[in-house]
């Protein structure tokens, strides 16, 4: 799989995008209607501009199903799955955060009680 570097605030029209993928204009329309989480903003015309997100995903979903010989629908099943995933992992992280923060505090707080007795 390429490795695409981009600045994150970066975005490319569709031809760019193709290019930088290495496939056709008209398969990344398709695919954006089968992929969920492929989202390029439109503009008030409705050109597309993919951001450095959707092309890592597109990069992706290249190599699934060109490399690894995933169906479409075993791809989308992929996408998805490492999707959900990688939301499980953001929450575990949030909620380590939050219990250690909580944590710290309600040691504050015995320190603060200790000091006022």
């Amino acid at each position: 799989m390429s490795h695409f570097k981009s600045n994150q605030n970066s975005f490319f029209t569709i031809s760019r995008t193709a290019e930088i993928i290495g496939i056709k204009s008209h398969v990344l329309r398709f695919w954006e209607k089968k992929f969920s989480s492929i989202n390029p903003k439109k503009s008030l015309s409705g050109r597309r501009f993919y951001s450095s997100n959707d092309i890592e995903i597109l990069l992706n979903i290249k190599k699934l199903l060109y490399e690894d010989g995933f169906t479409i629908k075993g791809a989308i099943s992929i996408i998805d799955k490492n999707k959900q995933q990688n939301l499980e992992n953001v929450d575990n992280a949030i909620n380590m955060k939050l219990n250690k923060s909580i944590n710290l505090i309600q040691q504050g707080l015995n320190l603060i009680k200790k000091n006022i007795d």
